[in-house]
């Protein structure tokens, strides 16, 4: 609730400034969020880095519901790749797979954000042509009295028709399969065959789905005219084997850890337990065999909730011991109150 009512009075603070509204890609947004990624190139100007205005996209991750596939990791991937599909809808990422350009940065202190893509239009306009030229030609051949009958003529037209609408055909099929088939999809093939999970192949192709993410988050930064963070909250961690454990904690550190990732994780475990689990691992080899040390290289910062005092105990013994009837009756009176 602290971090809506934050992000509400930074998108007002940006507004006074700047005079811009934030924009998102749904109804008429949709349409524009489609046109950019097909003709424009995205630029990051100084003046959308001295932004203030941010969304947080929130997803959980329950490590528990993942515990018992092979790579716990690929889990915590996949449901990234999942909720922002999710979050953005389906359609823009897939076109953005087909047709988008990474966000480059702008050369000055310019403030265009959009610099028009002269190869996609050239060659787009140029199919159109030549396919209105081919079937012009196949009409004249097949219509017009007295060329009926040249063979040839019909030939070319349906020859020049169909190369044209084969390479249109050809993006809108790749964009439809790229909407078919999700990263999720993609990263679980990968982790089912056999062929990739032993080869350094198989982690080369996840590592390029999460940076296509990243890009395209840049993308929709710029779009929106905000600030994105994703935040991972990493739960039940500490009820898992422990090489799963260290499959996650390498990820973040990984796969998840560059420096212009957009992504903020929320760690929620039990130092006294994770610990001994990152001990029976191989991957403390180096670190003198410490677990504590691991993870204070991998938690940026670090704070600990305090022991639970007798009021707060008894206020969860009341909670516990309350009816199914009396903690549905509590939602309903908290909907009315917040309405």
């Amino acid at each position: 609730g602290f971090m809506r009512e934050e992000m509400a009075q930074r998108e007002e603070a940006e507004l006074r400034r700047s005079h811009q509204k934030p924009r998102s890609p749904e109804g008429w947004g949709l349409m524009l969020v489609l046109w950019y990624l097909a003709f424009y190139k995205p630029v990051i100007t100084e003046a959308h880095l001295r932004r203030k205005n941010m969304e947080f996209i929130f997803i959980r991750f329950s490590a528990w519901q993942y515990a018992g596939c092979d790579k716990l990791w690929a889990g915590l991937v996949t449901t990234l790749c999942d909720n922002i599909r999710h979050h953005f809808g389906a359609l823009p990422l897939s076109v953005y797979h087909v047709m988008g350009t990474r966000p480059r940065y702008a050369s000055g202190f310019s403030q265009k954000e959009w610099v028009l893509k002269t190869g996609t239009c050239l060659r787009l306009w140029g199919l159109l042509f030549v396919l209105s030229a081919g079937l012009s030609i196949l009409l004249v051949a097949l219509l017009v009295p007295g060329i009926k009958d040249h063979h040839a003529l019909k030939v070319v037209g349906s020859a020049v028709t169909s190369l044209s609408g084969s390479g249109l055909a050809l993006g809108a099929f790749s964009i439809l399969k790229n909407l078919l088939i999700s990263e999720k999809h993609k990263i679980e093939r990968l982790t089912n065959s056999e062929k990739f999970t032993s080869q350094l192949g198989f982690m080369s192709k996840v590592r390029t789905e999460v940076e296509v993410l990243v890009d395209y988050l840049a993308f929709m930064e710029i779009f929106e005219r905000r600030r994105l963070r994703v935040v991972l909250e990493i739960t039940s961690l500490d009820i898992c084997y422990p090489e799963k454990v260290a499959g996650v904690l390498n990820a973040m550190n990984t796969l998840l850890s560059e420096a212009n990732t957009p992504f903020i994780f929320i760690l929620a475990v039990d130092p006294s337990v994770i610990v001994p689990c990152l001990e029976q691992t191989s991957c403390m080899k180096g670190l003198a065999d410490n677990g504590y040390l691991y993870l204070n290289r991998t938690v940026t910062l670090p704070f600990s909730i305090p022991e639970m005092g007798a009021r707060s105990r008894l206020r969860f013994l009341e909670a516990a011991i309350q009816t199914r009837e009396d903690l549905m009756y509590r939602v309903i009176t908290s909907n009315v109150e917040r309405r």
